[in-house]
């Protein structure tokens, strides 16, 4: 009786532990389909051939992209550089003597023509009221010069002339007067010698007087006019000395800045051509780069770059403009300098702009804009008519001997299809009947969550970009577009 049991019992046991294990499985599926929906594990029904909805076979759902839709990253050369001031001086005075006034401190703007430092003139004041001192006497004499001799002079003048000819008169007939004495026998010789030569200076000096009296009258040589200018352009010009020694004892802005440095106080005692200030001109600011010579070769000036400050990325970028490009390349380096100018959105980033000057730069070259990266997608292509595209990196499936592979979406074409299904075939409906392919791919580059490959896939054809892990070759699935399809031609259908 109990040895007749214990199989019976055994019976019912498995059968209790099958029963529940099915039940487990159910509830599991049930969980998942309602965790996850129907559009990435879900069923869908697929028709039957009389057009009734029985189920024949389930189908998973898949996203798909067409090829040519999508999009890669944008690429960039990245070329490591350094801001700089446009202009960055060193403010010094010629003369030196002590520091009387710094006007300027670090962080300070100023403007064009701003006096920012000076030193003590006390003794240039001085020479500069003795050179105003010798113009004014010069522009006088010069003012004489020219206006000639007065008109009471020329009359005193011909006073003088009339005067010596009256003595000259008397002195002559004293003369005659004697020499008839002297020829009758009466007078001395001494006498006769005395009134000639009284009546000979008399004449000389009357003739000097007339001759006075004409050169007054003709007025004022233009020999001594030309001297009296000369002495006057030689006083302003003493004066002019003390203007630029005044001029060579201050700080004025070159241009308008930022100081970035005050290197004395009040009261030093500085030399000459010593720095005392630096300033650094206002936005935009520079920065240089050193770009290898195969990349440039493709920039020109006024070319339109983007430049990010310390470690940002080029989505924190600054649009930036090639300004100088250095014609020789560094034979050590082998590149070429190029500076570009910094354009800021507005003033507020432009003023931050200034603490930019000597940090670490970032140069971004769009790939576009050279050939050189295109050229060697190309080479490392396996063929000439495969253009390398772009797919998302977790649409990559790992194929055999370590080589990679994509699936692709094929539409399922029944015989009783007409051309214009066919050629609607995946015509961008939500859910299209697909078989599943592998294309074998060669992946050039990966940046990020994109990767490059190069192989035989056609631009119009769909791409599984998300449910590759729960699908493999031949598998049939329902097609989610990620983007709309492009129509396909029966021709292209059919040599699928």
């Amino acid at each position: 009786m109990n040895a007749s049991s214990h199989p019976i019992k055994r019976r019912s046991f498995w059968k209790a532990r099958t029963i529940g294990a099915i039940v487990l499985v159910a509830v599991i599926g049930i969980v998942l389909s309602a965790a996850l929906g129907p559009g990435v594990v879900g069923l869908d029904p697929a028709p039957a051939g009389d057009g009734s909805t029985a189920v024949e076979t389930p189908r998973l759902h898949v996203r798909v992209a067409q090829a040519q839709s999508i999009k890669g990253p944008e690429l960039f050369h990245r070329y490591r550089g350094e801001v700089i001031a446009r202009r960055d001086s060193s403010l010094a005075m010629r003369r030196g003597g002590r520091l009387q006034e710094v006007a300027v401190h670090e962080g300070d703007l100023v403007k064009r023509g701003d006096v920012l430092a000076r030193i003590d003139v006390s003794d240039l004041n001085a020479a500069a009221a003795s050179a105003d001192a010798e113009i004014a006497a010069a522009e006088a004499a010069l003012e004489e010069a020219t206006a000639g001799p007065r008109y009471q002079t020329i009359r005193a003048a011909e006073a003088r002339v009339q005067q010596l000819e009256a003595q000259w008169t008397a002195a002559k007939n004293r003369f005659e007067r004697q020499r008839s004495l002297r020829s009758r026998g009466a007078g001395t010789q001494q006498e006769y010698d005395d009134a000639k030569f009284a009546s000979d200076a008399l004449a000389a000096n009357q003739m000097s007087a007339k001759a006075e009296l004409d050169e007054l009258k003709e007025g004022t040589r233009q020999e001594q006019i030309a001297a009296a200018r000369a002495r006057l352009q030689l006083a302003k010009a003493a004066r002019q000395r003390v203007d630029v020694d005044l001029s060579d004892s201050q700080v004025v802005a070159p241009f308008d800045g930022v100081i970035a440095a005050r290197l004395f106080d009040e009261g030093s005692i500085i030399g000459p051509n010593q720095p005392v200030l630096r300033i650094l001109e206002s936005p935009p600011v520079h920065a240089t780069f050193g770009v290898p010579a195969d990349v440039s070769d493709f920039l020109k000036l006024n070319d339109r770059l983007r430049v990010s400050v310390g470690e940002d990325g080029p989505d924190n970028s600054q649009p930036a403009r090639v300004i100088r490009m250095q014609p020789q390349i560094n034979p050590v380096t082998r590149t070429r300098v190029i500076e570009v100018e910094l354009q800021t959105d507005n003033s507020d980033t432009a003023t931050e702009s200034i603490s930019w000057i000597g940090k670490t730069a970032t140069l971004w070259v769009p790939w576009s804009q050279t050939q050189t990266q295109q050229d060697g997608w190309i080479a490392q292509s396996n063929g000439a008519d495969r253009t390398p595209i772009w797919v998302p990196t977790s649409a990559l499936v790992r194929g055999v001997r370590g080589l990679w592979s994509v699936y692709v979406a094929e539409p399922e074409l029944h015989s009783g299809s007409n051309a214009k299904s066919i050629d609607t075939a995946l015509g961008g409906n939500d859910t299209n009947v697909v078989t599943i392919s592998r294309r074998d791919v060669k992946v050039i580059r990966t940046a990020g969550q994109m990767s490059l490959v190069s192989g035989s896939i056609a631009g119009t054809e769909a791409i599984v970009v998300e449910g590759t892990q729960r699908v493999g070759p031949g598998v049939s699935a329902v097609a989610v577009w990620d983007t709309p399809a492009s129509s396909l031609s029966s021709q292209e259908t059919a040599a699928r």
